[in-house]
């Protein structure tokens, strides 16, 4: 078992390009929703009719969703080469299983709020996607802590 995990725990760290892609990536799916956010409830202009969408707000949504999609493609990248040869090794296991659970939670809420249909549903899951989302960093910045801290 020492074996399989030391072959395991050589190749488990991404390579410099790997980390520059899941960080550019993480960066552009936080900002942009962060930013359709703040354009959603604090930039909405009075209309005619009432208050009105910013013009902007719906370019950041097309861009959270373009980065969203590059964020699928990655966590599949990091499936083969980080996440399986991390669980063979047994390293920083906890870390790895919350930072999982946490962007399949905002992979399965994203993917609702495109489809359910329900307001109520609705209601629920979009202050649960967001706020995970904008937590998303702590639980990031966790597991590369914890692997800094431990010196492996």
């Amino acid at each position: 078992m020492s074996n399989r995990r030391d072959r395991a725990a050589a190749g488990v760290w991404p390579s410099p390009k790997a980390r520059l892609l899941i960080n550019l990536t993480g960066a552009g799916l936080w900002l942009s929703g962060g930013l359709w956010l703040i354009f959603h409830y604090f930039l909405r202009r009075e209309g005619e009719w009432g208050p009105e969408p910013h013009e902007l707000e719906p370019w950041w949504l097309r861009a959270h969703g373009a980065f969203a999609f590059l964020g699928l493609w990655t966590v599949g990248l990091l499936w083969g080469s980080h996440i399986a040869r991390g669980w063979l090794s047994g390293r920083r296991r906890w870390s790895g299983i919350l930072l999982v659970a946490w962007l399949l939670l905002l992979i399965v809420s994203g993917y609702l709020l495109l489809y359910a249909g329900d307001d109520g549903v609705l209601g629920i899951l979009s202050p649960t996607h967001w706020i995970a989302g904008l937590a998303l960093p702590l639980a990031y910045a966790s597991h590369r802590w914890l692997r800094a801290r431990r010196g492996s």
